[in-house]
């Protein structure tokens, strides 16, 4: 009798608790971790090492911005021409039949040349001048970095091989590539890269090879190290 007069004069409230939505917690997560580099960026003394990084932070967050945007076009425009599958993880439920668009990296990876190509544009210019254009309403002439010309080719020979494996990605959401040709698309995709490469060819030997097969400290290997 007294457990049910305690129970029946104190009746227990049911706590229920609300869960942050899923902006609020990508906010939070994302201000979290920008938290630590924004503290160090500050800390840097040297103006020019400074903007340099601001801007190329102001790129990544207008790419974030403008691939946000771009996603759902992509996809809307991948559903509307057919170009769209299903979710083989979830067959035999509702969700495995919701048609799923193809090739929306095409928003990413499009957004993604942008910002590197603006990158280059940041570097191959000195900062502190495109402050000054900028600031002065584009007005005034830009002052080149003094940077060696094999950087710029590098650049972009990067940039040449990343377009070739986005034109792969969407060939093959297209044209439904068999993989024994995908093995070997890629390696015509490193040909930028290897064409522009101007280190060392050479590999240091083992101490225990070295002994073994009488070979010496440092090999050069030639073309044979661009071939592997």
């Amino acid at each position: 009798l007294m457990s049910s007069y305690v129970s029946t004069s104190h009746p227990v409230v049911a706590k229920t608790t609300t869960m942050p939505s899923r902006e609020a917690q990508l906010l939070l997560l994302a201000l979290a971790g920008l938290s630590g580099p924004a503290y160090f960026l500050f800390q840097i003394q040297d103006q020019k090492t400074f903007r340099s990084i601001l801007f190329s932070a102001l790129v990544s967050i207008a790419g974030f911005a403008a691939t946000k945007w771009l996603l759902p076009v992509v996809a809307r425009k991948t559903l509307a021409r057919g170009i769209c599958g299903k979710d083989l993880n979830k067959k035999g439920t509702p969700a495995g039949e919701t048609p799923i668009p193809e090739s929306a990296g095409l928003a990413p990876a499009a957004v993604f040349l942008l910002c590197i190509i603006c990158f280059e544009l940041i570097h191959y210019y000195d900062i502190n001048s495109l402050v000054h254009w900028v600031s002065s309403g584009f007005r005034g002439q830009l002052q080149l970095e003094l940077l060696p010309d094999s950087w710029l080719v590098d650049y972009n020979a990067a940039l040449a091989s990343i377009g070739f494996m986005v034109f792969l990605g969407f060939a093959d959401d297209v044209l439904d590539i068999p993989w024994r040709v995908k093995l070997v698309l890629p390696l015509f995709a490193a040909l930028p890269l290897l064409v522009a490469y101007s280190g060392g060819t050479g590999v240091a030997v083992p101490k225990p090879l070295q002994a073994a097969l009488g070979l010496p400290g440092f090999l050069e290997l030639g073309l044979m190290y661009k071939a592997y």
